[in-house]
């Protein structure tokens, strides 16, 4: 099953002709900590170019005509996103189950996505089809990354929740509310966006608001916000060949959390995980520029996802972006 995904996202990103591509990668080992979300990465393609060369684009457009209101009068482009999620106890020494805590899980998911944007507005529609369980290959993927940084290995991984196929639906919005100038360098912008996310993963309502100050970045949309779901970063609103620069920015998020299929589904195998509904956290990072390329490195801070957890999870990262 996870090659089939793997080749599937693979020939499907061929087939896009895409001109950017991003990898965004989370693990807590940044933040020195070994905690609850413990992992998590995405690979994303995006196509660009002219209306013809679309194709990809121009056939998700057919596809959700009449299903979303889409205007004429905006740019779209549409791509495709491979995401991994790891989810341990913080005590990975046990080899049995431990129910005080989160359970082992692991998700993996292949997701497409239409942007519909113009210099100050987009607008988010994406269709993610997953599976939770060992056909995930979180199991693989975290005794890989501890056999690298010389970590010892988790021991209970025979635990892990069972598997379970997903199919999530996303709709997210962002305006720039505001653009200027601080001093005679410095440029800044302010994003808010807003959305929700329906199905059988996951199913929230979020917002969140992110200030940026630095010099000759890229005038894309600076949302990084659910996990994994950076798309609108990949659109460069000028298209213009920027030399070197520099941002950083702070961002606030909140989530409304009505169902969780880690969570809940741990729940009803008798762990201590009756998840908060209402979550925060704070976004920070700085970014470099050079042509095509941008590298981010970044650190969030949630609150507690569940009742029973009074600890902070910090989480590192790092995306790089290329556009051909």
């Amino acid at each position: 099953m996870i090659k089939r995904l793997f080749v599937s996202a693979l020939l499907c990103g061929v087939s896009l002709e895409a001109d950017s591509v991003s990898f965004t990668f989370y693990n807590d080992f940044f933040a020195g900590s070994d905690g609850h979300f413990t992992n998590g990465d995405a690979l994303s393609w995006l196509e660009t170019g002219t209306t013809k060369e679309k194709s990809y684009t121009n056939a998700f457009l057919r596809a959700a005509q009449g299903i979303v209101p889409l205007s004429s009068t905006k740019e779209h482009n549409a791509g495709l996103s491979l995401t991994q999620m790891i989810i341990t106890p913080k005590n990975t020494e046990l080899i049995n189950a431990q129910y005080a805590d989160y359970p082992y899980a692991g998700y993996l998911a292949v997701s497409a996505f239409l942007l519909e944007w113009d210099q100050e507005h987009f607008s988010e529609y994406s269709v993610e089809v997953g599976i939770m369980g060992k056909y995930s290959g979180a199991e693989w993927v975290q005794k890989t990354f501890h056999k690298m940084i010389g970590n010892q290995q988790p021991q209970g991984w025979d635990t892990q929740l069972g598997t379970h196929y997903t199919l999530n639906f996303l709709l997210q919005k962002g305006v720039k509310s505001w653009q200027g100038s601080v001093g005679d360098t410095l440029k800044a912008d302010w994003l808010n966006h807003y959305g929700v996310t329906l199905g059988n993963f996951n199913t929230s309502v979020f917002a969140g608001s992110s200030l940026r100050l630095g010099h000759n970045y890229v005038q894309n949309f600076n949302a990084h916000y659910p996990y994994l779901k950076s798309e609108a970063s990949l659109l460069d609103a000028d298209s213009l060949k920027h030399g070197f620069g520099w941002s950083t920015s702070i961002g606030v998020e909140t989530k409304v959390l009505a169902y969780s299929a880690i969570l809940d589904k741990a729940v009803d195998s008798g762990y201590a995980t009756h998840k908060n509904i209402l979550n925060a956290l704070v976004h920070l990072s700085g970014s470099l520029y050079y042509n095509q390329h941008k590298l981010s490195l970044f650190y969030e801070i949630p609150t507690a996802y569940t009742k029973e957890d009074h600890s902070t999870n910090v989480i590192g990262g790092f995306e790089y972006s290329y556009k051909f």
